[in-house]
């Protein structure tokens, strides 16, 4: 569901988390940061809470007119609060989010749905209460609620960085997942961030939970303090590492001044000049559109040797990530007889 016209570099769409507001940075709006930075960001990342009388979906709905606005891929995470269970997340509650979902789609904005990111580390601090079996069974209401029959919302399956024997008992299974990430933070006593220290943070879990599925791996959330934020941007957005991690489909960065001063455009202008150097480099034609987010995308065709026969009844559901695309594409109806495109599959009547 990226769009093809917004921000991205080396074929991987740039997005920001933007800092709700607080004494340190105060509340930017995409809108702020797309025009300083002076390109179209590809992800909007926003944070809500399930309480123990549901879910009204309030903190995320203030943010709808920049979400819509900004024309980005409205990454959304719903995390049950402090004073829940993940039980607590039932069916019943699933619907409701499901339901604020659908206010954001019907406004025709692609939602990736992050529940309960970084289960596995919100468990220790008591974020989060449950245990691994009781947030699979919240995850699943979830999926069949608000992903399974919406073309429009995926789910976002993101924990926070551990080894993948620890995260494994976590994973949903792929038929209940549409995309994976996992959230890391680099730190100054971790050494200056280069490739070898991306292969550490991700490497596993890419080739444990995206690669074996052909699953989209997207960064839910990342930064970098002072000395560090530059040489991690170009690791994130290198040609070598999307050509190493093929899957690997956008980065969202925490716009944010907490625990350490991660802003990289709502900032000094030094800072934003080298981020304007490291991103704006435009994207290769084969992407579509460019770095600075304003060049039309790029047409090509689309081989049909291998397309359903002209006489299937399926009903197409394009979306905007259909564009090139005639068949079988991203939430397009499907069966075992009317099949899904490459790296699509099959999951609930929709092509995912």
């Amino acid at each position: 569901g990226l769009p093809d016209d917004t921000l991205k570099t080396n074929c991987i769409s740039i997005g920001f988390l933007p800092s709700e507001g607080d004494s340190a940075s105060p509340r930017y709006t995409m809108a702020q940061i797309n025009s300083k930075l002076g390109a179209q960001s590809s992800t909007y990342g926003w944070y809500a809470q399930i309480s123990s009388s549901g879910f009204d979906g309030s903190q995320l709905l203030a943010v709808k007119d920049d979400v819509v606005a900004s024309g980005a891929v409205f990454v959304a995470s719903v995390m049950p609060g402090r004073d829940i269970n993940f039980s607590a997340v039932t069916a019943d509650v699933a619907k409701q989010v499901a339901s604020v979902m659908k206010q954001f789609t019907d406004a025709g904005v692609t939602v990736w749905l992050r529940y309960a990111h970084e289960m596995n580390w919100y468990i220790k601090d008591g974020t989060y209460n449950g245990d691994a079996a009781s947030f699979v069974t919240s995850w699943k209401h979830v999926y069949d609620a608000a992903c399974r029959d919406n073309p429009l919302v995926s789910c976002f399956w993101s924990p926070n960085q551990d080894s993948t024997a620890n995260i494994e008992p976590w994973w949903p299974g792929d038929d209940y997942v549409d995309l994976v990430g996992i959230d890391c933070y680099p730190r100054s006593k971790d050494g200056t961030p280069n490739s070898a220290m991306f292969d550490k943070l991700y490497g596993g879990f890419y080739d444990k939970f995206s690669k074996p599925y052909n699953l989209p791996f997207a960064i839910g959330e990342t930064g970098a303090g002072s000395g560090q934020k530059e040489p991690w941007l170009e690791t994130l957005v290198s040609a070598d590492t999307k050509a190493k991690y093929p899957n690997y489909v956008s980065m969202s960065w925490f716009e944010f001044d907490k625990e350490a001063d991660f802003r990289i455009v709502m900032t000094d202008e030094g800072t934003l000049g080298k981020t304007k150097e490291i991103l704006l480099k435009g994207g290769d034609e084969q992407c579509g559109g460019s770095g600075n987010g304003t060049t039309p995308p790029v047409e090509t065709e689309t081989p049909v040797s291998n397309a359903p026969s002209t006489t299937s009844t399926s009903a197409a559901k394009p979306t905007n990530s259909s564009a090139r695309c005639d068949w079988g594409c991203w939430g397009w109806d499907c069966s075992a007889s009317v099949p899904c495109q490459e790296p699509w599959s099959c999951k609930g009547g929709y092509c995912k």
